[in-house]
């Protein structure tokens, strides 16, 4: 989605800095064009709206660069004695080791992101492997997983784990697409 919304914002920025200076450029072959446009009465007050959105626009992509993002490569966690410093790829070990006990599980790759918001940091956690199709019933696997690793993980970091996604892929070799169970 911010992709998309640059896009549209860059794209709108283009648009309007090519036509302010194609009516401000003075030169011959286009001058019939601008004429022609200068004689209607809201062609002015279109220019000048145009450039003071092109400035909003500008002052607002300005000053977002300076918004706090809450998403971190780490966390502190502060105690009486002292900090620890909890990494994403700590999490991310941590999971491994917790997938590492089930016997069905193939080829894990796991994606953490750290937040830390005012009085509050969590951990929202991605999740995907492979199962045979020899698994007998995968559902509960699943659960049962999703509740250990949500342990594991709040059990090391005694940080809570807010959103937890497994995806189960397809084992056939031309397909990469999550299953449905």
């Amino acid at each position: 989605m911010k992709r998309l919304k640059n896009f549209i914002l860059g794209l709108l920025i283009v648009v309007i800095v090519g036509f302010l200076l194609f009516m401000y450029i003075d030169h011959q072959s286009i001058k019939q064009y601008q004429d022609y446009f200068y004689q209607f009465n809201w062609f002015q007050p279109l220019l000048i709206g145009l450039s003071g959105l092109l400035i909003l626009i500008g002052l607002i992509l300005f000053f977002s660069t300076f918004k706090p993002t809450h998403r971190k490569p780490g966390l502190y966690k502060d105690y009486s004695d002292g900090h620890i410093y909890v990494s994403r790829k700590s999490i991310e070990n941590t999971v491994y080791d917790t997938l590492k006990k089930y016997d069905d599980i193939r080829q894990p790759n796991v994606i953490s992101k750290l937040y830390n918001k005012k009085n509050e940091s969590y951990i929202d956690i991605k999740a995907d492997y492979l199962v045979p199709t020899s698994a007998t019933n995968i559902q509960t696997l699943n659960e049962k997983i999703r509740n250990d690793i949500k342990e594991s993980v709040e059990h090391f970091s005694e940080i809570p784990v807010r959103k937890l996604e497994i995806n189960v892929r397809d084992q056939r070799k031309n397909s990469n697409e999550p299953r449905v169970v």
